[in-house]
C-alpha cells in the first residue's frame, strides 16, 4: 500500500474510533464502559494529533471531542452533511466562485438544521453569489472517504438547479470572486480533489441525465 494511501485510512481508522467513543459515551450509563471509551478517546486524539498537520496537541483535540459529547440520541456522532448547486445560464456557462482560499467550486455549504436540503442549496446560491436558483433535480450524493479526502467525514448532495434571476453581487465573507465559465474552460485553481462532478455537471446538463448518481460499494 502507497504511504498516501495508508496515511488515508489511518485517518479514516482515527475518525471511526473517536465518533465510536463519543456515541459510546453519549449513550453508557457510568461505570466500566465509560472508562473504556474514555481511553479510546484519548488514544484517537493522540493519533489524531501525530497525523495532524496544523500541530494541534493532543489536549486540544480530546477536549474537543469531549465538549461534542451530548447525552443519548442527540449524542449519536453522524457525518457531517453538505449540500452544493450546479447552476448554468443561457449561454451553457456554470456558476463558479473564488474562495478567499484562492480556489474555485461550485456554490455549496453544510447544511443548516431546520431547513431542507434544497433549501440549503437555493440558500447558498443566494447567500454566496447574489442569484436566485431553483433545485430542480438531484444530481448525486458523494462521500469525502471515496474521494480520499483525510479531513472530516462528509456526504455531499449536489443539486442541478435553474437560474431564475439576480445579479452577481460576491458575498465578501465567502467570496472573492464570482462568475460563469464553459465547463472545459473552468477556472483555476480548483477546490478539493473530486472532479467527478464535472462529469456529472455534463451529464445533467447537455446529456439529459437524471438519474442520481451515488458512490458504489
Amino acid at each position: 500500500m502507497a504511504q498516501e494511501d495508508f496515511l488515508l485510512e489511518l485517518a479514516r481508522f482515527i475518525e471511526r474510533v473517536s465518533a465510536i467513543a463519543r456515541t459510546g459515551l453519549a449513550f453508557a450509563p457510568p461505570g466500566f464502559d465509560v472508562e473504556r471509551y474514555e481511553e479510546l478517546l484519548s488514544e484517537a486524539a493522540r493519533m489524531s494529533s501525530a497525523l495532524d498537520g496544523t500541530g494541534a496537541a493532543t489536549s486540544q483535540i480530546l477536549d474537543r471531542w469531549r465538549s461534542e459529547v451530548r447525552s443519548g440520541y442527540e449524542g449519536y456522532v453522524t457525518a457531517a452533511v453538505g449540500c452544493g448547486a450546479i447552476v448554468f445560464n443561457e449561454r451553457d456557462e456554470i456558476l463558479m466562485l473564488q474562495r478567499p482560499s484562492g480556489r474555485w467550486w461550485y456554490p455549496t455549504g453544510f447544511c443548516d438544521v431546520g431547513i431542507s436540503p434544497a433549501e440549503n442549496a437555493a440558500r447558498e446560491v443566494r447567500e454566496e453569489t447574489g442569484l436566485v436558483a431553483t433545485p430542480i433535480r438531484l444530481i448525486g450524493v458523494t462521500d469525502s472517504l471515496k474521494i480520499g479526502s483525510p479531513a472530516r467525514h462528509i456526504y455531499s448532495m449536489l443539486f442541478y438547479c435553474r437560474l431564475e434571476g439576480g445579479e452577481l453581487r460576491p458575498n465578501p465573507l465567502e467570496a472573492v470572486d464570482v462568475g460563469f465559465f464553459p465547463l472545459e474552460r473552468l477556472p483555476e485553481p480548483l477546490h478539493g480533489r473530486d472532479r467527478r462532478w464535472i462529469r456529472l455537471a455534463h451529464e445533467f446538463h447537455f446529456d439529459g441525465r437524471t438519474a442520481a448518481y451515488f458512490d458504489p460499494l
